[in-house]
Formats: structure tokens, C-alpha cells, sequence
């Protein structure tokens, strides 16, 4: 029944028609609220479910577009390693051939220099030279650096050997001026470097010679004396070479324990033929530019002569000059600096060039000084 009917019954009707037209209009009404909340409820769910779609529909979003990002930035990623990978492979290859043509390039200038020492000693071996150049004549390399086992081996062939016995300071893994003494020749010495792991390397080089002794400790105008005292090195020697790019000048000029017939000296060619300077004792080299370093070899020369030296001759590549005690072989004559003196020349350079030589170093940052020395 509808409103409309059960108003129209009300208004004709005695009580209980009225009790009738009011139960069915409570039952119209409550129906009708039955369907609202029935409706309400649907709709809820309608609203809950279009939620729920929603939220499924915004994770799958979020999901692919998180999944296409980490693809993307995988992607990326992976490009990225495969082109550093690339790159370094191919920094490899280049600095392999570049090692590889640094390395021919060297040997080819060892070999050079080897043929030349052959046909010097074919052509000059009995002709007189003067001095310096009966000694750079002699010139040859086995283990030297460059060529300073030819001459030392004509020094001490000019000057006797005393006891057989040396001291290299600064021997590095290959055994310095003193490698061609202590592999071929059987001699007794010490030989000191900071270095551990160049010491392992030194102490295996020389395994079969039990005469040499390799110590790893950092050299000092304090401590140097006590090394050879310490080790059995005090007194005469037949060499003592001092190589520890440093504080050269300060070592030797502490050094009292030890009276080398023969010297060599590592000198510092950028610093020039003139100037008799050395960086200062104790000063920081960490940070300090590659030429600055060791002394002069005006500068050693002067320090060799107060302790009764005289150089005889400078290798030709510029690094090492040869100094005898003054009372050793007094026929090889003394020869000045501004004649001794060679430019640090590449060890790739088989001749004296400009470009091979290292340019005069001018002090003039307070960060970097040089002592002038009498």
C-alpha cells in the first residue's frame, strides 16, 4: 500500500481502520527505511569496492612506474659499467703499449749504449786521454744505473783494492753503485734503503753472495754512523756510495765513521753547474717538486774536499760524480766542477740534448728553500 491509499483509508474509516492505515504507513515507512539503508549499504560497498579498484589500480601504477624506473636506472647503470669497463680496458691497452714502447725504448738505448762501450774500448782503449775523459771512456753498465760500472771498475783498477768492503746508502731494490761489487765480484757491504719491500726484493738479488748485508732504515746525519758501527762497516772502505735524494749533503758531512778510498755521490744536476746549494736538513718533502732535492755537486764537492776528496770525473748522464780520497791513485788528477759537471739527461736519450736536460731549479717559494754552503 502507498501513502496516498492509506491517507484516503484514514480519512473514511473508524479506528481501527486507523490503527490499520497507521500500522501500514509504520510498515511503509519502515520498509522504505530498510531499502534507504539497504541502498546506503550498497553504495558503501560500490564506494569500497571503486576504492579498493582505485588502490589496486594506483599500487599497479606505482608498480610499474617503480619497476620502470629501476629498469631505466638498471639500464643506465649497466651502460655506465659497461663504459667504464670499456674505457678501462682500453686505458690498459693503451698504457700497455706505452709501457711496452717505453720499455723497447730502453733497451734499445741500453743496447746503443753497450755497442758504444764495445767500440770505445775497440778505438780508445790505447790512446791517451786526459782527464776526466781516460775515465768516462771506460764507461759500461751491467747493473749500474747507467753507465757507472765501467768507470768505478777503471777507478779501482787505477787504485787498488784495500779490503773489498763497501757501503751503499740508498740502494733501492737493484743494489745501486754497488751491485756490479756485490753480485759479479764477491765483495762484503752493506747495503741500507727504507724501503721493506725493495729491501726483500735486494736480499733475494743477492741471496748467493752471503757478504752483503741489507738493512732497511732511514738514513740521517744522526744515525749514519751509528749504522755502520752497528753493522761492521766502520773504518776503511774501498766504496761508499750515498744516493737517497734527500739529505745528501747533511749524511755525508755527519759521517766520521768510515774513511771510503773511493766516493760517489748522487748530485742534483737541475740546480746547475755553478751554484754550491742543498735543500736544509730536515725540511718536508712531501708535496716538494721532483727537482727538489739532494745538493749540488758544487756543493758536495766542496763538502768532499774539507774532508780530503778530489773529483775525478761525472758520469755522463748527469747523476753521479766519482770523488777519490786524497791519498788513493794521486796520478788520476782532480777535476774542477764547471768540467766535471754533465746535465741530467732521459735515460731513452742516447746523446746530450736540450731537451734531455733537466732545467736549473730557482729557489724562490719560501716553501721550497736552498742553503748557499762555503
Amino acid at each position: 500500500m502507498s501513502l496516498g491509499d492509506a491517507w484516503r483509508g484514514l480519512r473514511g474509516s473508524g479506528d481501527r481502520e486507523l490503527r490499520e492505515a497507521v500500522a501500514a504507513l509504520t510498515a511503509a515507512v519502515r520498509d522504505l527505511t530498510a531499502a534507504q539503508r539497504k541502498q546506503a549499504e550498497q553504495l558503501k560497498r560500490l564506494r569500497d569496492d571503486q576504492h579498493e579498484i582505485d588502490a589496486r589500480w594506483r599500487h599497479a601504477i606505482e608498480n610499474w612506474q617503480r619497476t620502470s624506473d629501476e629498469a631505466r636506472q638498471k639500464t643506465q647503470r649497466d651502460a655506465l659499467k659497461a663504459s667504464e669497463a670499456t674505457e678501462r680496458r682500453w686505458q690498459r691497452t693503451i698504457d700497455g703499449v706505452r709501457d711496452a714502447d717505453k720499455t723497447e725504448r730502453k733497451w734499445r738505448v741500453i743496447f746503443a749504449r753497450q755497442l758504444d762501450a764495445v767500440l770505445r774500448h775497440l778505438t780508445l782503449a790505447r790512446m791517451p786521454l786526459p782527464a776526466p775523459f781516460d775515465l768516462t771512456a771506460r764507461r759500461f753498465r751491467i747493473r749500474s744505473q747507467n753507465e757507472e760500472d765501467g768507470m768505478l771498475l777503471a777507478l779501482l783498477e787505477r787504485a787498488g783494492i784495500s779490503n773489498a768492503r763497501f757501503v751503499e746508502i740508498g740502494s733501492g731494490r737493484s743494489g745501486g753503485n754497488a751491485a756490479l761489487l756485490a753480485g759479479e765480484c764477491g765483495w762484503a757491504g752493506l747495503m741500507i734503503d727504507l724501503d721493506g719491500a725493495a729491501m726483500d726484493s735486494l736480499r733475494r738479488r743477492f741471496a748467493h753472495n752471503p757478504r752483503v748485508q741489507g738493512v732497511v732504515a732511514a738514513v740521517t746525519p744522526r744515525n749514519v754512523d751509528d749504522l755502520l758501527r752497528d753493522h761492521g762497516f766502520a773504518g776503511d772502505l774501498d766504496l761508499l756510495s750515498i744516493d737517497i735524494d734527500s739529505y745528501d749533503y747533511w749524511v755525508l758531512q755527519a759521517l766520521t765513521a768510515a774513511s771510503p778510498r773511493v766516493l760517489m755521490l748522487e748530485y742534483n744536476a737541475a740546480f746547475g753547474p755553478e751554484r754550491a746549494v742543498t735543500i736544509p736538513d730536515r725540511q718536508p718533502l712531501e708535496g716538494a717538486p721532483k727537482a727538489y732535492r739532494g745538493a749540488s755537486l758544487a756543493a758536495l764537492d766542496a763538502l768532499a774536499r774539507s774532508k780530503g776528496y778530489r773529483l775525478v770525473a761525472c758520469e755522463p748522464s748527469g747523476v753521479n760524480a766519482f770523488f777519490l780520497r786524497h791519498d788513493v791513485a794521486p796520478e788520476i788528477q782532480a777535476v774542477p766542477v764547471a768540467q766535471a759537471f754533465r746535465p741530467a739527461l732521459s735515460r731513452l736519450e742516447l746523446a746530450e740534448s736540450e731537451s734531455a736536460a733537466e732545467p736549473a731549479l730557482v729557489p724562490g717559494d719560501a716553501s721550497f728553500p736552498l742553503i748557499d754552503v762555503p
